[in-house]
């Protein structure tokens, strides 16, 4: 089972269903801003620590997002992996 650490949240990789690379206009100096979203798999109430019996192993997806150089750091490290296999580009 790997782990990443990212700021002050450690993350099963497992948990992950997707990773998107996008950016949006800042309003200093009309740069981009690079965004990484996050979607995770995870057991209902999970990330904010209400998780409730489930008859069903309840799944939630949660989407968590960095941006500037922790998403830059982000993409990086699944753009490098080597469980990623890029098809197209």
């Amino acid at each position: 089972m790997a782990f990443i650490r990212l700021a002050d949240l450690i993350i099963n990789v497992d948990c992950i269903a997707a990773v998107k690379f996008s950016t949006y206009s800042g309003l200093c100096e009309g740069k981009d801003i690079p965004l990484v979203s996050i979607c995770l798999v995870i057991p209902e109430g999970s990330l904010d620590g209400t998780t409730e019996d489930c008859l069903e192993k309840c799944k939630a997806v949660e989407k968590l997002e960095y941006e500037s150089d922790l998403a830059i750091a982000i993409w990086n490290y699944f753009i490098h992996s080597d469980e990623v296999t890029v098809i197209f580009e």
